[in-house]
């Protein structure tokens, strides 16, 4: 989600343009405005991942363990849709030359809308085709695809689509000016206000539709704040033929990526939902949940601060982007080492700690699950590749992702059961490191020794892991 800009339009002939140099913002050096968004997300993230967490514990100790599979299925088929029907609106935005003119935002603005609506409208075709598979019983009884009431959850949820296909462009510009605050505060009110509905409702009825009207709630309440609250331009719809062009020739290959990100990242539940049942499945879903505070709160810092900052430097100063990617890099990846080391020393005390009984099995998942961080923390290239305008690298690797996925889990599943399976879902992505280094080798981003030197970090995190388990037994909780 995108965050604040003050920006002021000045008309040029029948173009209006964002002008950017604004007081606040883009007059500031670049160094200032990174250090400062930076801040903004940090604290955006650690704070939604405290009240995701928070929320996570109080609802599970409302809900059975089956409600977080079924929402999990539900989630992930809504993302899948929102994922391919991606042209990359926001990044062409922040990426373009053009990004300040108003024909070209309110033409964005307009596809954005009838992406939202497009988003709703095949979820809805594919709820009804589940309605229809589970009245000829062709899932196998017991499984998440078989429950009664997925249909319905698929189709409350994607309507979100349709909000937030309505959400303000002033977001996206102030994306492109890497300036965070307002867009920061915008996520954690939506993400206050999501998280009282979803407890609120959950006291109340103890039913998964109290995670349904939680997340509706974010998207509106996101979506008119960003039109209120953000200083700019007003939206209007718009259909400006260059514009439309310059959009679709970025989005072209940020669809084919999206079309295989989407597998890549959503596979493991497709999966799992047809060999799991849902209480397996909402075991799963808790411990990645868990290991996935460090990924999206990477993901979130890199393509709302950095892949900005890079793009900026892309069009200044070529020459420099190889030395700001790895200062970047210096930190995420000591961080995704070191974790990784410590959830697998630690995941089954923390199940033990946050959860009660009936969730013991997430914990050596979480261990499992663990070694993705060691992985992972290569996607983070791509921002860098959007960056220098190279989308295709984006997809060519995605392509390797998902065909990864879907080669091996189901491999692992069939030779050593379920937990082979989750083994096979942390390791899927070293088959696109190759391709990586090889990308990257033709822009200068590869550093052989910093690759080698940051995987110290993992006995560190292993040890440092242990010594906080028999430090807790000691203490009186």
């Amino acid at each position: 989600m995108n965050r604040d800009v003050a920006w002021f339009g000045i008309v040029d002939n029948e173009h209006t343009c964002v002008k950017e140099s604004s007081p606040a913002a883009a007059r500031l050096p670049l160094k200032t405005r990174f250090a400062k968004a930076a801040s903004w997300v940090l604290l955006g993230q650690i704070l939604d991942n405290v009240l995701r967490l928070g929320g996570n514990l109080i609802l599970a100790r409302l809900m059975i363990p089956d409600v977080f599979g079924i929402m999990a299925v539900a989630s992930v088929v809504h993302m899948i849709v929102a994922l391919l029907a991606d042209i990359g609106v926001r990044q062409a935005v922040i990426q373009s030359p053009n990004g300040g003119k108003q024909s070209l935002l309110n033409t964005a603005w307009t596809l954005q809308i009838l992406r939202g609506f497009l988003i709703w409208a095949i979820c809805l075709v594919l709820a009804l085709a589940l309605h229809i598979a589970g009245t000829w019983s062709i899932f196998p009884t017991g499984t998440v695809y078989a429950d009664p009431v997925l249909p319905s959850v698929i189709a409350a949820v994607s309507f979100s689509a349709v909000l937030t296909g309505f959400q303000s462009m002033k977001s996206a510009s102030a994306n492109r000016a890497i300036d965070l605050k307002r867009l920061t505060m915008i996520g954690i009110a939506a993400q206050i206000a999501s998280l009282c509905v979803a407890i609120g409702f959950g006291w109340l009825t103890g039913s998964l539709w109290s995670f349904v009207a939680s997340g509706l709630v974010s998207a509106m309440l996101s979506t008119l704040l960003s039109h209120v609250w953000l200083p700019g331009p007003t939206d209007r719809v718009g259909w400006d033929r260059d514009a439309l062009q310059e959009l679709l020739r970025f989005g072209r290959w940020v669809f084919i990526s999206s079309v295989f990100y989407v597998l890549a990242m959503n596979g493991d539940r497709i999966m799992l939902g047809a060999w799991a049942t849902p209480a397996i499945l909402g075991y799963y879903s808790i411990a990645f949940t868990l290991t996935n505070v460090v990924d999206s709160t990477a993901t979130r810092l890199f393509t709302a601060v950095s892949m900005p900052a890079l793009s900026e430097i892309a069009r200044t100063a070529p020459h420099r982007v190889p030395n700001l990617f790895f200062r970047m890099r210096s930190l995420t990846d000591v961080v995704y080492v070191g974790l990784a080391g410590f959830f697998f020393a630690t995941g089954a005390w923390i199940i033990g700690f946050l959860y009660d009984s009936r969730y013991a099995p997430a914990g050596p998942l979480l261990q499992f699950l663990s070694f993705s961080l060691l992985f992972s923390r290569y996607n983070l290239v791509t921002s860098v590749y959007l960056a220098l305008g190279r989308p295709e690298y984006q997809s060519y690797v995605n392509v390797v992702r998902a065909v990864s996925l879907f080669v091996l889990v189901p491999i692992s599943y069939h030779l050593f059961g379920f937990e082979g399976a989750i083994v096979g879902i942390a390791c899927h992505t070293v088959p696109t490191l190759p391709l990586i280094f090889w990308l990257n080798s033709r822009h200068g981003l590869n550093n052989i020794l910093f690759e080698f030197a940051v995987l110290l970090m993992w006995p560190v995190g292993w040890a440092v892991g242990h010594a906080f388990i028999a430090i807790a037994r000691n203490i009186s909780w």
